[in-house]
């Protein structure tokens, strides 16, 4: 048992900014709601969201930053990934959320000139 042990192989950088996900069900009905992430690293996500897909089921997310320089464009990071974790608090229901493992991170915007970066 290894308590106390960080398992990460990435650093998590704290980031409240808004995001949109999207998953489909089991039925195959897609669904699509919202959240605040709570951080966010090369590998991943947390998001905090009063509702969240299920656990393994894939997602994608669109977080949404304002411009990061005067005079450029806003930053939006595309990330295709797989739930990995849900944490439910019912005393505090604006805390619970879920984690996210990404398979695919963009970056796109943020520049000057309105050209697009992309990181994968």
């Amino acid at each position: 048992m290894n308590i106390g042990v960080e398992n990460r192989k990435a650093v998590r950088y704290p980031l409240s900014a808004n995001v949109v996900f999207t998953w489909e069900e089991e039925r195959g009905i897609h669904q699509k709601a919202e959240g605040i992430t709570r951080d966010i690293s090369l590998k991943g996500v947390f998001v905090y969201s009063v509702v969240s897909p299920p656990e393994k089921a894939p997602i994608r997310m669109e977080v949404d930053l304002p411009p990061l320089r005067e005079g450029a464009s806003p930053v939006h990071i595309h990330v295709q990934g797989r739930v990995v974790r849900i944490e439910r608090d019912v005393s505090d229901p604006v805390h619970s959320g879920f984690a996210v493992a990404s398979e695919s991170t963009i970056l796109r915007g943020g520049e000057v000139d309105g050209t697009e970066e992309e990181d994968r």
